[in-house]
């Protein structure tokens, strides 16, 4: 794969940057990324500079070095510091640039028989170097209908994960796991003509009957989906309550599991209690037994037992973290600085898009390295 990737960077580039916006060098003026055109004249150039220090992974000292080899410039390892650490905003607004015409629902092979544009929500964890915590967190959207990225951002571990980093279109069904049920998200998302399926803990969010009354799903669970009952799946109405008096109708899918996932799960409860010297709460190892699934969406708009399946469809996106582990490395961050840790990861992610795009749109390359007539996918 390294070969294949120093391949793109080196003699592909001249085809790669047909993929590349029209409007790149704007955006990299605009941006502070390129001032001066002395030596770097362009903003595919600047780009094919942090590619060679993010994608191939060279040091500062070999990323000038393999400049010089392909007639590119003579640039010291400082001076090329110096335009890495200006260059995150740059990478970030070709990012949005790039990603933007995929926001819109297209037409495609969906994912469910709805009209929805399913989109897949979830952040990985990535470290610097002798770092035992988390130090940056890169949240991804993704469509699984068009096995494609079409949202990205990248912070710092203050960076929380919610529903906002999605970018919500009208239209949408954003799917999400335990970490993004918050109330005051999910009317967001409504307000923004868009529905959420999200698994909930169940003391994650509190849920309100018509009369304000608390609802213990737990409880409701207990009661309604016994061991022995044929009935393994239903839901319960109830309501969020937001600020500003502003609330939300939503529909809770109770699923009671199968007893050895139950039985799992209650292991992994003690197990982690007994690490922290404490003793789970019996309501904890009662609610092992079930899923809980929060959707805004009505029952005649998808069932129950469709939506416990549509969820089974989040773990395209963990597969989509683990692809762009092993083929870029995104989970070997070298750089310490935080202005350079983001280029290393930003430009990371820019060819990974880019290979992804290059993927859907060219399926198969004519002896002039592109399809003829190919028409541009960004417009300035």
């Amino acid at each position: 794969m390294a070969k294949e990737l120093r391949q793109i960077v080196d003699q592909d580039w001249e085809d790669i940057q047909a993929w590349l916006p029209d409007d790149i060098d704007d955006l990299a003026v605009s941006t502070g990324a390129l001032q001066r055109r002395r030596q770097i004249k362009s903003g595919s150039e600047l780009l094919r500079i942090i590619l060679g220090y993010s994608l191939l992974d060279y040091s500062l000292r070999s990323t000038s070095a393999w400049l010089s080899s392909i007639g590119l410039h003579q640039l010291s390892d400082v001076a090329i510091l110096k335009r890495l650490k200006a260059a995150p905003a740059f990478l970030e607004a070709l990012l949005k640039k790039m990603l933007g015409w995929r926001l819109s629902p297209q037409s495609g092979q969906p994912v469910s028989a709805s009209l929805l544009n399913v989109r897949l929500i979830d952040a990985t964890v990535i470290s610097k170097p002798g770092s035992q915590g988390t130090d940056w967190r890169l949240h991804v959207t993704y469509n699984p209908a068009k096995s494609r990225i079409d949202n990205i951002q990248l912070t710092d571990k203050h960076g929380g994960e919610n529903l906002a980093r999605a970018e919500v279109m009208p239209g949408d069904l954003i799917v999400a796991d335990r970490a993004y049920p918050q109330c005051e998200r999910i009317i967001e998302v409504r307000e923004a003509m868009a529905h959420v399926l999200v698994r909930m803990g169940h003391s994650s969010i509190c849920i309100y009957d018509e009369k304000g009354k608390q609802i213990d799903v737990v409880e409701v669970a207990k009661k309604k989906y016994l061991p022995t009952g044929k009935t393994r799946i239903g839901h319960v109405l109830g309501w969020i309550h937001g600020k500003q008096d502003k609330r939300e109708k939503v529909r809770i899918i109770i699923i009671r599991k199968a007893k050895d996932a139950a039985e799992k799960e209650r292991r992994r409860i003690m197990t982690e209690a007994k690490k922290k010297g404490r003793q789970p709460m019996q309501r904890t190892l009662d609610a092992a037994d079930f899923t809980f699934l929060l959707t805004t969406l009505e029952e005649n708009q998808m069932s129950d037992t469709e939506l416990a399946d549509l969820y089974r469809v989040r773990w395209q996106i963990e597969l989509a973290f683990k692809r762009l582990k092993s083929l870029i490395d995104l989970d070997q961050l070298r750089a310490k600085d935080p202005e350079l840790t983001k280029t290393y990861l930003l430009g990371k992610m820019v060819a990974a898009v880019l290979l992804e795009t290059i993927a859907e749109e060219c399926r198969t390359i004519s002896p002039w390295g592109l399809p003829l007539g190919r028409e541009p996918l960004f417009v300035a």
